[in-house]
């Protein structure tokens, strides 16, 4: 697999805020917040193939989305493309 580590330097609060802001990921509303689909220009579709992005803080699976993950500055943040 290809991992991409990109350091993001921003003014943002939460985690997707700030990816948003700089175009690594696009996404629409949906029950849960915001459903990333791309990351970094790759699509993934759940609904065709049972694919999606996992966000992960320090190793460990998210329970939160990323607009509602607030940015710690000493934390690593991983989206992992899944199936």
């Amino acid at each position: 697999s290809n991992v991409s580590l990109i350091t993001v330097k921003t003014n943002q609060k939460t985690v997707g805020e700030a990816l948003i802001e700089s175009g690594i990921i696009e996404g629409e509303q949906g029950p849960y917040g915001l459903y990333v689909k791309t990351v970094n220009g790759i699509y993934a579709d759940y609904d065709t193939d049972g694919t999606y992005w996992a966000l992960y803080v320090n190793g460990e699976y998210a329970m939160s989305g990323v607009d509602v993950t607030d940015i710690d500055t000493s934390a690593t943040y991983k989206l992992e493309y899944t199936k």
